[in-house]
Order: structure tokens, then C-alpha cells, then sequence
């Protein structure tokens, strides 16, 4: 009959009619189907508060699997970008610095980087000062310019104050003071005479000089035999040679007269 339906053993998998409730080969006895329907839950039921709550997990678990995802996709591409992606960590190395196997063999990059030690920088040359422009100079004494030679007339006064004017006035010049012959008049740079040696048979002498930018002025003092008392030492040398007496010599003389052919 066509409206009987026949059941599959589940035992030796013959089938059998279903008005039978053992299989004919094998004898395992029929199972009949459950038609228990479970139970609906109350998060499955619309317009519950379950449901409700259920619909928001949802919705959270997505935004946070596109979150999550978004996370992936980013690290992938900066993987790509730097070139890590699968490839061995390269080491950085500079020469002279030393890198062990077991670095090698881990993989480990190395930065040991030795920066050369900057040299310092050259302190700058200080610029000259300028030399200043000195046209002419005059030496005065007592407040008046010298304009011969002086002689040291009073009688025990061995000290004689000199003075260097010069033209242009400049505060920054410097004058050098130099005596002619040291054995009878010595001077200070600050242009003060003093009678250091005498002759008691005769007048002595030596020339002062005062010298800036290469212009020079000088006086020619006479120091009388009289002085000698006064002297505690007296260092005058009768076989000095005036050095300055013999270049104006030098400058003075008439220069020789050649012929040529």
C-alpha cells in the first residue's frame, strides 16, 4: 500500500514497513521521530526587553569585529610599508664595532652608532686695533715746548720731568722713551729724567727720545760736573760711545761723491 510509509533500519539500513515496529532482518526495534517542538526563549519573542538587549549585543559585536578588523588591516600595511613582512632583521653596524653570533642568529638589530666628536669650533682671530696716525710730536718741559737743548743747571736737582705732545691728540698712542747714554741720564716711560752719572772735569751729556708710529722727538741734556756730590753712584763711563751722537753724525755728513763712466 502506497500510504504506508516505510522506515530505514538504523541498524543494517534495510527498509521495512512502517506497520512493523522491529526491522524483519535484523530485529532492532523502530525509533519514531521526537515531536517535542523546544520551547521559544523570551530573547526571540519581539518587543521584549530580552530581545532588546539581544539586538544591542549584536549590534556591538559588529561594531567590534569591524573595529577589530580595521586593526588587521592596518597592521598588514605597515608591515608592508616597512618592509618587515617575512624579511630577516638587518643590523646596523658602523666599522670597528663588534657583532656577536647569537645577535646574529636572533635576528636583533644593532644600532651601535659611534658619532664623531665634533671638533670645536676656532675661537676667532682678534681683529688689530687700528695703529694710530701720528703726524708730528713735540716734547715739552715746565709747560713749554723744548725747542734747543736743555741743561741740568740747578745745583743738586738730578730728576727733570719730560713731556710728549702729540699731533693729532690721541689717548690710545703709546710713547717709548729711551735714553742715549743710560751711564748719565736715564728715563721712565713716563717721560721722568734722572742723572745717573758725572763727569766732575767736565759737562756731559746724553739725548732723550721719544718715539710713537714712527715719529720721534728728542732734546739733548747737558748735565754739569757740580752733580757729582750729589750721586750715591755714579755710573758715567768715559768710553761709552753715544750711539745716537754717531747716527746724527751718520745723517748729517755729506755722502760721497761718485763718478761713473
Amino acid at each position: 500500500m502506497g500510504f504506508i510509509p516505510e522506515i530505514t533500519c538504523r541498524r543494517c539500513g534495510s527498509k521495512y514497513s512502517g506497520m512493523r515496529n522491529r526491522c524483519p532482518k535484523c530485529g532492532a526495534p523502530r525509533t519514531n521521530q521526537p515531536t517535542r517542538v523546544p520551547p521559544t526563549t523570551a530573547s526571540a519573542m519581539p518587543e521584549t526587553a530580552a530581545y532588546d538587549r539581544s539586538a544591542a549585543n549584536v549590534r556591538w559585536q559588529l561594531i567590534f569585529g569591524g573595529v577589530l578588523l580595521i586593526a588587521v588591516i592596518l597592521a598588514v600595511i605597515v608591515l608592508v610599508v616597512t618592509g618587515g613582512g617575512g624579511q630577516a632583521s638587518t643590523s646596523t653596524t658602523t666599522p670597528g664595532s663588534q657583532v656577536s653570533q647569537g645577535d646574529q642568529q636572533q635576528g636583533s638589530v644593532i644600532t651601535d652608532v659611534y658619532l664623531p666628536t665634533p671638533s670645536p669650533s676656532p675661537e676667532p682671530t682678534p681683529e688689530a686695533s687700528p695703529t694710530p696716525m701720528v703726524q708730528s710730536m713735540a716734547l715739552s718741559f715746565l709747560g713749554e715746548v723744548v725747542k734747543g737743548d736743555l741743561t741740568m743747571s740747578n745745583e743738586g736737582e738730578l730728576q727733570m720731568q719730560l713731556v710728549c705732545n702729540i699731533f693729532p691728540a690721541n689717548d690710545d698712542a703709546v710713547v717709548t722713551w729711551r735714553s742715549s747714554n743710560e751711564t748719565v741720564l736715564t728715563v721712565d716711560q713716563t717721560g721722568l729724567v734722572t742723572i745717573v752719572g758725572v763727569s766732575p772735569g767736565q759737562v756731559v751729556h746724553a739725548t732723550i727720545i721719544a718715539e710713537c708710529s714712527g715719529v720721534q722727538a728728542y732734546v739733548t741734556i747737558y748735565v754739569p760736573g757740580r752733580h757729582a756730590p750729589y750721586l750715591q753712584e755714579n755710573l758715567y763711563d768715559p768710553e761709552y760711545v753715544d750711539e745716537w751722537d754717531l747716527q746724527q753724525a751718520q745723517a748729517t755728513a755729506t755722502p760721497d761723491t761718485t763718478t761713473t763712466e
